[in-house]
């Protein structure tokens, strides 16, 4: 008789390949897929000015220079040798599209190095970087992000006698005025991250350097208890990027494809994705506490995006209407892009702000009844990844 007190025999049923290991991800690695996140993300119209621009530049820059920099006699390297030869050439980071960052997220980021070698000013960068991309995304944890940035700029206050924070006075006290939150301005958290970077070390010394603790732990026994299935061990790492992984690397699973391709879900799609996102990736709080209540289907269009031919086809009444004068098709395939992009659009009031406001705005291109009808396109696209088909 053989007693799996483990429950081997249980897991194996269901994994019949067994558990796959992965490896930490390192320092460099968070910031490296941050930085091209933020980078994909700054190609959209809202963020075509020269200062965008100019700062995205940047980033292909830090990140094309670590890739170039791998060495193609490792082992690691030369197994991705396809992909590090790809983006070894600076233009392919011109345009990201979403299989780029893909691979750039799965294939080149476990493989760089960074040179700086303050770890204090890394987590910071890879702190505000994610402040960054939860503004960009709207996602809950900028709220949790804000009170960090908060603590962070009042710790450093208290340390004001050290020259270079008295330094840096002014835009501490500025992060903690409504004035800078309300201005929404990427640009400015970028300056914050620049500016308090090499400042994050002394919030780390105390009087005569850092203190080591000495403890002694017991390890007394309190309770046994037998024929318990225990709990999966917590995986630390970050829930919101296992499932922007997950997201990109089952992109052919069915609920996924339909997500993408503008089909609605059945109830069985749904009970997959509640399953994927709310047991196999973490649970439901870590759901709740990375997105809040965006219902799944939201989720992954807003990751996954929606295909090019799904978002022609959806419009395709309007690309195709001999009617409409080249101003107004331009401005159809304008939402289209941007649909594509954000995998749908929140709310139809986005077409009277930018960039839908100029040259002319949509209730002065359009007639009542043709604004109705791509209301009610735009309106259908995103309820197709809320609303259930009856199976």
């Amino acid at each position: 008789m053989i007693f799996d007190y483990c429950g081997n025999f249980e897991y194996f049923r269901e994994h019949k390949e067994g558990y796959e290991a992965r490896e930490t991800k390192t320092l460099s690695e968070h910031i490296f897929g941050k930085q091209i996140r933020i980078a994909a993300a700054l190609q959209e119209n809202a963020f075509a000015g020269e200062d965008c621009q100019a700062w995205r530049a940047e980033l292909v820059e830090t990140c094309h220079k670590q890739v170039a920099a791998l060495n193609p006699e490792l082992i690691s390297v030369k197994l991705r040798l396809q992909y590090v030869e790809k983006y070894k050439k600076l233009d392919s980071f011109r345009s990201l599209s979403e299989g780029d960052k893909g691979e750039l997220l799965t294939q080149i980021a476990p493989l760089v190095q960074s040179e700086e070698t303050d770890e204090f000013a890394k987590r910071f960068d890879n702190f505000m970087y994610g402040l960054i991309l939860a503004h960009m995304e709207q996602l809950p944890a900028f709220q949790h992000a804000k009170r960090q940035l908060h603590d962070t700029a009042f710790l450093l206050e208290r340390k004001s006698n050290i020259p270079q924070i008295q330094e840096k006075l002014p835009l501490l006290r500025e992060i903690h005025t409504d004035a800078f939150w309300e201005a929404n301005d990427i640009l400015l958290f970028e300056k914050v991250r620049r500016e308090l970077r090499d400042l994050i070390r002394f919030l780390d010394e105390g009087d005569g350097g850092q203190k080591h603790i000495v403890t002694k732990l017991a390890d007394p026994v309190m309770d046994c208890q037998e024929g318990i299935l225990l709990e999966a061990a917590y995986d630390f790492e970050d829930y919101g990027a296992k499932v922007n992984r997950y997201v990109n690397e089952h992109g052919d699973t069915l609920a996924i494809y339909k997500l993408t391709h503008n089909i609605p879900l059945t109830a069985g799609d749904y009970q997959e994705l509640e399953r994927v996102l709310t047991r196999e990736l973490g649970s439901r709080d870590d759901y709740e506490r990375e997105f809040g209540n965006k219902p799944f289907g939201l989720l992954i269009r807003k990751i996954a995006k929606l295909d090019h031919d799904a978002a022609m086809e959806a419009f395709s009444v309007f690309i195709n209407d001999e009617s409409l004068n080249q101003k107004q098709i331009a401005f159809v395939k304008r939402i289209i892009q941007y649909i594509e992009r954000n995998g749908y659009m929140e709310n139809v009031a986005e077409l009277t702000k930018p960039p839908f406001d100029k040259p002319i705005s949509f209730v002065k291109l359009f007639d009542p009844k043709t604004r109705t009808a791509l209301m009610a396109v735009i309106n259908q696209i995103r309820e197709n990844a809320i609303s259930l088909e009856a199976s």
